[in-house]
Formats: C-alpha cells, structure tokens, sequence
C-alpha cells in the first residue's frame, strides 16, 4: 500500500498553510470558493427550494472526503496536483476532473433518485443547515485541540527546571481576561464601528464587557486546580504551557462572545462577512492540524499529500452549512436571520472552549518531549 511516511507528516500548522496555498494544490481552493459562490447564487434565484444546493454540496464534501481516505496512493494522487500538467489551463483544470467527476456522478445519482420528492429536499436542506451546530462545536473541540498540541511542542514547554506554582499564575490569567475583553470590546464596539459608519451602544457593549469577563472568570476559578496545582514536580515548562494555553484559549473565547454580542444585540455589517471568511480558513486549518497531529502515529488518512483534500471537503461541509441556512432563513423564519444564527454558533463554540479550558491546560499524561 502507497501510503504517507515520515516526510509526508505535517509538523506545524504553519506547515499545513503553506500546502493548502501551495501552487499545485491552488486549483482545489479556486474550486472551493467559486463553486460556494454558484450555489449561493443558485439559492438566492431559487429561495423557496435550496435542497438541490444542499444535495450538491453535499457531494462535493463526500467527493473530497474519498479522495481524502485513497489519495495517499501515488497513482491518484498524480491527477491532483498541478504541476503535473503543462499549460495554464490544465494546470488549473487538470486537477479538478477527478473531484468533479465524482461529485457529478454523486449529485446526478441523487437527483435522479430520491431528490424527486421536494419534501426530501427540504429534509437534506434543513439537515445540511443544522450540522453548523456540529460544525460549531466541532471549532471549539479543533481550536483548543490545536493550541494544546502547538504549545506542548514548542521549546519553552519542555522546560525541566522545577519551578513552584504561585497565585501569580492564576492572577495573570484573570488579567489577561481582563485585558482582552476590554480591549476586543473597545475594538468591536467603538473603533469598527465607528469605521464602517454605524452606530454603536456603548452601554451594550459595557454589558458585553461584565458578561464575558464574568464567564471567563468563573471557568478559570473552576480549572484553577489545575492553573495552580499542589505537585512539587511542576517545572518551568508547564508553568510556560498553562500560560501560553491558557491566554490564547481567552483570546479566543473574548473574540467569539464578542461576535455572537454583535450579531446578536447589534445591527449586521459587511465587515461579519470579511470576519467568517478568517473563522472558516482557521477552523479548516485547525481542523486538518488536530487530525493530522491525533492521527500521525496510527492512521495516515492525513498526510501532505492528502491534506489539502480534507480542507477541501471540511470548506464545502461549513460553507455549505452556512449557504443553505441563508435560504431557509426566507421560508422558515423561526431561524431569524443569518447573522443572528451564526452568532448562535460563536456562542456554541465559546461554550465549547470554555466547558475545555480545564481538560486544555492540564498536564499530560504521556508527552515524548524528544519526539522527532
């Protein structure tokens, strides 16, 4: 079996960046964002049936997902990748026969069958809508994944001096939250606003302030166990991991209350737009990295050669979450609008970094610090 070895392992997710914007994979990312922009078009002619936008979606992500599981093998993957091809036009086409071909015969089977009936269709749509819960989830369970596992590899973590925890290292984390909620709630309520030219309530976002630090604050006391732990074995290094885990872990959950405040209590603006598309890239990034890290040592389904195929079809599962929604929201409005629901899920994925913070900072039971 052709299959990834050590050379084909992603290291980093700054390793991982770098592939998905590699020219020889670019074709599949072109697919992944124009193909979104068709189907969003298609709902918007066709508001009152996205069940075949959501049928097409769906096959795009199954399609990417078998290429995923098979494209390790070096007879597949050759007819993936660009630089295979000669001309501009096979370079940028080449690549995508294989995922269009499957995603054809995917849809075309679906359409032909069971997609006849619209009650199916409504049921796929309103399906493929409601997995952006999981898809929500899922982004808290990838980020605080990908923090852990990043900051256990780095230097500054492998520290073996032995260095006795104080209240100091629970008081800068309260600090930090403190510090980045004000300032992510100063960002967001007064400097965006006041760019883009809307208006902005400064006593709700004052509101915002007392919430989100209070969350912070009553998680960070329910994992102060392990922030400041009776174990006379602590070295320099977990002291270093609990910081550096720990702030990045507020930064996050700030920033994603922060979202949910303003499309929930706020008007909507065309710079959520611009802030989703950064959300999808790092949730698909941190994704990919926390199944390629899990994985490295027994499944191999992620590897260089595959890893852009995996972002692929986890785009067209989120971006199509979000598109369909964007059509139900006009035939069932107990949804609200979409930017009320997505703020429902930045309260889900808060949530989810929040319920983990503890599980992300404690100490690991089995960590091979020389791990090549």
């Amino acid at each position: 079996m052709e299959s990834g070895n050590e050379d084909s392992s992603i290291e980093s997710p700054w390793d991982l960046v770098k592939i998905l914007l590699s020219p020889k994979t670019i074709p599949h990312v072109f697919l992944l964002i124009c193909g979104t922009g068709v189907l969003f078009a298609l709902i918007s002619t066709i508001n009152n049936d996205p069940g075949y936008a959501a049928i097409i979606f769906t096959s795009a992500m199954i399609s990417y997902i078998f290429l995923g599981i098979i494209g390790n093998k070096s007879s597949i993957n050759k007819w993936l990748l660009a630089d295979r091809y000669s001309s501009f036009l096979t370079r940028l086409l080449g690549p995508l026969i294989l995922p269009l071909l499957l995603m054809s015969i995917i849809s075309t089977i679906i359409l032909l069958t069971i997609a006849g009936d619209k009650n199916i269709r409504d049921l796929w749509a309103v399906s493929l809508a409601s997995l952006f819960v999981l898809w929500s989830i899922g982004q808290g369970l990838a980020l605080k994944t990908s923090i852990r596992d990043l900051v256990l590899r780095s230097k500054s973590s492998k520290k073996s001096e032995i260095k006795t925890p104080t209240s100091w290292d629970f008081q800068r984390l309260i600090l930090g939250a403190f510090i980045f909620t004000a300032i992510i709630g100063v960002f967001r309520g007064i400097i965006v606003t006041n760019f883009i030219g809307t208006d902005s309530d400064l006593v709700s976002w004052m509101i915002y302030y007392i919430v989100c630090f209070s969350l912070i604050a009553i998680f960070l006391q329910i994992a102060k166990d392990g922030i400041v732990p009776l174990d006379t074995s602590w070295t320099k290094g977990d002291r270093n991991r609990v910081h550096r885990t720990g702030q990045l872990l507020i930064l996050l959950i700030a920033w994603h209350l922060s979202s949910a405040w303003s499309r929930l209590f706020e008007n909507g603006n065309s710079a959520m737009l611009f802030e989703e598309i950064i959300l999808v890239i790092i949730t698909v990034v941190s994704a990919v990295w926390a199944m390629s890290n899990r994985n490295r040592s027994s499944i191999n389904f992620i590897s260089k050669d595959t890893a852009i195929l995996w972002a692929i079809a986890f785009g067209f599962g989120y971006a199509g979450s979000i598109t369909v929604m964007s059509g139900l929201t006009e035939s069932l409005p107990i949804l609200g609008d979409v930017s009320q629901t997505l703020g429902v899920g930045h309260v889900l994925t808060a949530i989810t970094l929040l319920m983990g913070f503890k599980g992300s900072i404690s100490r690991p039971i089995e960590f091979n610090s020389e791990e090549e």
